[in-house]
């Protein structure tokens, strides 16, 4: 019983430490652009799991808007890509907490943002960042969707196929 509540304290305390990784990278590729085209005014805390760079009104246009709206989904695939390479280092690691965070943090960037740009931006209100790409770029939404909705595909199988069995396969030893 003592066992089981501390695994699940490691899985929660990873999913936690997830989260933060996320926002931090992911809102800090729209902080870091926005400070590079001197277009930040603040950082806006939305309900309690929404982060938000708001950029000066009327200032980023075309291109700009495409590649701030775009770039920080663009950073977590790659880092996502990063971390399947370096899956069996990670894997060769004393620190188990370390590794289930591991898990976690490369299934959320290779997952996360290509599904809700694909999919759920079309339920969830607002849209953010698809609706910067495809304002900035001037082009419809359904190019947008597929093109992330094919990187999806490609890192459900990833994860699916190539990633969690390495880690299941250490965690069942």
């Amino acid at each position: 019983m003592k066992q089981r509540a501390n695994s699940n304290l490691k899985k929660w305390t990873a999913i936690f430490i997830t989260i933060i990784v996320y926002y931090v990278i992911h809102e800090g590729a729209h902080l870091i652009l926005a400070l590079c085209y001197d277009v930040f005014e603040r950082i806006r805390i939305v309900g309690l799991w929404g982060v938000q760079i708001v950029t000066t009104d009327g200032e980023l246009l075309g291109y700009r808007l495409a590649i701030f709206s775009g770039i920080s989904s663009i950073v977590t695939i790659l880092i996502g890509y990063l971390l399947y390479v370096l899956t069996p280092q990670i894997l060769k690691l004393r620190t188990k907490g370390f590794i289930i965070s591991m898990y976690y943090i490369t299934a959320c960037f290779l997952l996360l943002d290509p599904i809700y740009i694909s999919i759920l931006s079309s339920f969830i209100g607002g849209g953010g960042d698809i609706n910067g790409i495809v304002t900035g770029l001037g082009i419809p939404e359904v190019p947008i969707r597929m093109v992330f909705g094919c990187i999806a595909l490609l890192n459900i199988f990833l994860f699916t196929r190539k990633i969690s069995p390495q880690y299941t396969k250490l965690f069942r030893r």
